[in-house]
């Protein structure tokens, strides 16, 4: 026995008769046919890539608030990476969208502004294409351990990360740019999930056709011109079912600042200035003790060991 045509299936999820219809219906508010002049059709958008962008992110922001030495490093120029693909992600998956080149052009502006946002740019073309970003590190008490600060790149430290973490650092960044993407979908709610767009005010918005739907799925022409008495609400809530949402969750998650790592909340210690780490990157900072680090290093101890005695 042949298999019904999902065009069979669609009509009974809907509890309507199958009926063929004499031509397609129409999209709500528009004519049957797209309103766009794209022999392709209508191109549908998506966060998704960018969302996973900034989870991928999170994921190696867990090593460089846990790791050290070279695995630091690793996990921070992967980080460094996976941030510079969210806007690249944005970018290119929304360039179709209306009005997003001058949203994008406001967007970049802000980013432009904020000193902290251009340093991580720079970071990440020194690591791609220049070298290993260059970090120091020292002991802390409370807690015990090792906390890291940027010091020595061709950029300086911008005076908002003076006395921060590079842990700390990147986690700013990173919520930041999950601000960046969230804003997206919050101004364009139709064109960041297709879950969204599926709907009469997304047919209204976007303009696309139940045609177009049938390209995005892989259906055969004609495959949901079927019912006539089936409204377009009611096919486009069926469909619904064939498409993924964006995981907003995490984007809400993230753009709270609330991050985590594979065994729980990612708690990230700063130490406000005050630790051996801070003292040596402003040393390097300022190249007045040179580039050897055993003589940095050295003049910081040497400098908190006068400091105390001073206090005493």
């Amino acid at each position: 026995m042949p298999t019904p045509p999902a065009s069979y299936f669609l009509a009974k999820m809907a509890g309507i008769p199958l009926v063929k219809p004499a031509k397609p219906s129409p999209a709500l508010d528009a004519p049957a046919e797209s309103q766009h002049d794209d022999p392709m059709g209508h191109r549908f958008t998506s966060l998704g890539t960018s969302i996973e962008k900034l989870l991928e992110a999170e994921y190696f922001l867990g090593g460089v608030a846990s790791s050290h030495g070279d695995e630091l490093r690793y996990h921070l120029n992967a980080f460094l990476a996976a941030c510079r693909s969210v806007t690249f992600y944005l970018q290119k998956s929304m360039s179709s969208v209306p009005d997003f080149k001058a949203w994008y052009s406001d967007r970049q502006a802000e980013m432009r502004a904020d000193t902290a946002m251009r340093f991580f740019l720079e970071l990440r073309n020194i690591s791609q294409h220049e070298g290993p970003v260059l970090i120091v590190g020292g002991s802390t008490l409370h807690p015990p351990g090792w906390t890291y600060r940027f010091a020595g790149n061709r950029e300086t430290v911008p005076e908002e990360l003076v006395g921060t973490s590079v842990a700390r650092a990147c986690a700013d960044q990173l919520v930041k740019l999950a601000r960046l993407v969230d804003a997206f979908r919050q101004q364009f709610p139709h064109e960041s999930c297709l879950y969204e767009a599926f709907t009469a005010d997304g047919i209204n918005r976007l303009g696309f056709s139940l045609e177009d739907v049938a390209v995005l799925l892989g259906l055969p022409p004609g495959y949901l011109d079927v019912g006539p008495d089936i409204p377009v609400e009611e096919k486009l809530r069926i469909l619904r079912r064939e498409v993924d949402r964006i995981d907003s969750a995490a984007l809400d998650r993230l753009t709270e600042g609330r991050l985590f790592r594979a065994d729980g909340p990612l708690v990230i210690e700063d130490g406000g200035g005050n630790d051996l780490a801070d003292d040596i990157a402003a040393l390097v900072e300022s190249g007045q003790m040179g580039r050897n680090p055993r003589v940095i290093f050295l003049h910081a101890i040497g400098h908190r060991i006068k400091k105390h005695d001073d206090r005493a």
